[in-house]
């Protein structure tokens, strides 16, 4: 049985709002798999086992599935609201990208591209985030 102190701390805690802690987490989580993966998808394509044809595809693929994927950590470790870190999960890690993208190679995508690119991260962030947060009550 919980004493009078830490039902309170429990109410507390279940009111919290954003905690860019945990976005910053789900972001750098995108970005480990990210790097993994891109290596794991270097790898295919020069075995031969994939057509560099495909390559962008794939990657665009890939880079969303880690979107997804660190706004269910997003979601998972804040414990609420896991919509909104998800989705502000998706949006810094587009724009980091992007940022990335532009510093590398010196090209950015046009804007249109770009807006598209955003919005569809919020909204898989944003799911992906709903699915942590569920995963979290089991």
């Amino acid at each position: 049985m919980k004493s009078g102190m830490a039902r309170a701390r429990a109410s507390v805690r279940t009111r919290e709002g954003l905690n860019l802690k945990y976005v910053v987490l789900g972001v750098v989580a995108a970005f480990l798999l990210a790097f993994v993966l891109s290596g794991v998808i270097g790898l295919v394509i020069y075995q031969g086992w994939l057509s560099e044809i495909h390559s962008p595809l794939v990657m665009n693929i890939v880079s969303f599935l880690c979107l997804f994927l660190g706004g269910v950590y997003a979601g998972t470790r804040a414990g609420t609201a896991g919509w909104a870190h998800g989705a502000l999960t998706g949006a810094v890690y587009l724009v980091l990208v992007s940022i990335l993208g532009l510093l590398l190679f010196d090209q950015l995508a046009p804007w249109l591209i770009l807006l598209q690119r955003v919005v569809l991260g919020v909204l898989i962030g944003a799911v992906g985030g709903t699915v942590g947060i569920n995963l979290r009550d089991r």
